[in-house]
Parts: C-alpha cells; structure tokens; sequence
C-alpha cells in the first residue's frame, strides 16, 4: 500500500469492543491496547461466570465436563448432562473474558466486561447510556460480534437468518443509533472474505457482512475526521477453524492467517492507515480497496 494520505486523530480513550472478551476480536483488542493504551470496554454475549470450586483449570470442554460429572456423582446430586454442558461452556468462557482482561491489563490499558447481547436490540441504547454516564463518551468503536448458522439457503429458516444478521448488522445499527457519531474517531468491523467470494452454506453470513462493507463506506463519508476500516477476514488460525475446518482449508490451498499477523495488520490500518482506503481484504495474500 502506498503511505497514508491522511491520518485519523489521535486513539480513542475509550473503545468500546463488540465480541471482543473472546476469540480473534481479543487478540486484535490486546495489540490495540499494547499501542494506544486508554480504556477497553469489552462486550459479549457471555455472562462473567467463576472457575468452578475444587475443579482444577483446564482449557479443554470434555475434561471440564467429565469434571463436573465427578463432582455430582460424589456429592450425590443428580445433574442432567445438558446442565453439565451448559455449566462447563459458561466456565470456560468466564475463564477466556478473565484471560483477555488480564492481558489487556498487561498490555497498559484499563479493561471492564460488559455483557451485553447485540441481537436484543431494544436494550443497547439504555446499556450505552449506563456505560457513558459511568465512563464517558465512546471514542472508538470495533464490531466484532457474530454467529455462524451454516446451512445451504434452500435450508435456511427465517429465524437462522435472524439469528446471523442479528448481533453484526442489527445490533451494529442499534449501537450507531445509541451513540453520538460524531464523537467516534475509530471504527473497525469484522467482516468477511465471504462477503466478497461467498462461501457454501454461508449465503446469509456473506450478505450481512456485505452489509458491513456498505455501512462502512456511509460512515466514512459522513465522518470525514474519523478511520474507518471494514476487515474482509480470510480464515483465521484459531477462534472458529478448528483441526477438522484448518484441514479443510488447506486442501484448498487457502493459508490461514496467523493470529499476531492479523492483530498487526488490524492496528496498523486502523491506527495508521490511509483514510481513503475503506475496505480490506486479509488472507494469505492481502489488499485494500
């Protein structure tokens, strides 16, 4: 890319990041706060739940649950196992929120948790409120909420597509609508190369991530002072591409994107980035248009 012709005013002191306590958004989060510093106001979906006492941390789902089920059996309850499962996700999510907020305590930021669902649009503008009366004005805004429901469209159900457009384009607008703009001097979102290439049984999650890069061409025309930055994610190595999806992938040739690589290019264009360039096409191989 050619150096920038512009540059965006100086970061945020309060960002406020959507799905960004979990997966690939925390670790763009983490290298955000290594460079800028400032607050971190971190909100998901995902209740803040505690490690479950006299169970021993582990990152892995089938140990925590054969845990838990230990645990029952010997203290005489009777647990269904879906009340286990649901048990051991809320733990290991609590303990991923805790994870990202210590490293951005690390990396030279001030982080909270916020949880707060996207898809219930009608509670965002009084949750914004609440936030900005405590923190002050959001000065940065990434949006890197989102659920996947695959299925091949002649499949599809009104409320699977619901469900997708839901956090990352509904919730995104009802966010835009809460705050004042014209404050915001930072925006990513978290799009996807689907949106540009389409992808077998993703044809919602492409049209609304498509639905991202239109938006972010509308708010940097109106917000000549601020960056904006709509990412076209190939496939990340972690998050959501587990073995089985990495293999799938490299039979295809598609290199998966390294997870400080992504982080790199993720500040580096939103910080530094030339303000003309608002779409960006991240993969092996990767260009601004």
């Amino acid at each position: 890319l050619a150096p920038p012709t512009t540059r965006a005013a100086t970061a945020p002191a309060l960002w406020l990041v959507t799905g960004g306590a979990r997966g690939v958004t925390a670790t763009c989060a983490v290298e955000l706060a290594r460079r800028t510093g400032g607050t971190f106001l971190l909100a998901g979906r995902s209740a803040l739940s505690p490690w479950p006492q006299g169970i021993a941390r582990t990152a892995d789902l089938k140990t925590l649950r054969a845990s838990l089920a230990q645990n029952a059996v010997a203290s005489g309850q009777k647990v269904k196992p879906a009340d286990i499962d649901r048990a051991a996700r809320a733990a290991l999510a609590g303990q991923e929120i805790e994870a990202t907020l210590s490293a951005l305590a690390a990396a030279g930021a001030t982080a909270h948790y916020v949880q707060l669902d996207l898809s219930d649009t009608a509670t965002l503008a009084p949750a914004i409120n609440a936030i900005q009366s405590q923190h002050g004005a959001i000065t940065g805004l990434v949006h890197g909420a989102g659920v996947l429901a695959d299925k091949l469209a002649m499949e599809k159900t009104e409320a699977e597509v619901r469900k997708v457009f839901g956090p990352k384009v509904d919730g995104l607008l009802a966010l835009l609508g809460a705050i004042n703009v014209s404050q915001l001097t930072h925006i990513g979102l978290f799009s996807s190369a689907s949106a540009l290439f389409g992808n077998t049984g993703q044809a919602d999650y492409a049209m609304a991530n498509e639905s991202l890069n239109q938006l972010a061409r509308q708010l940097s025309a109106e917000l000549p002072h601020a960056q904006v930055k709509s990412y076209n994610w190939g496939p990340w190595d972690g998050g959501m591409v587990d073995a089985g999806l990495a293999a799938h992938f490299a039979q295809q040739g598609i290199a998966l994107i390294d997870q400080a690589d992504g982080a790199r290019i993720f500040a580096d264009q939103l910080l530094d980035g030339d303000q003309n360039i608002v779409e960006l096409l991240v993969g092996d191989e990767w260009s601004g248009e």
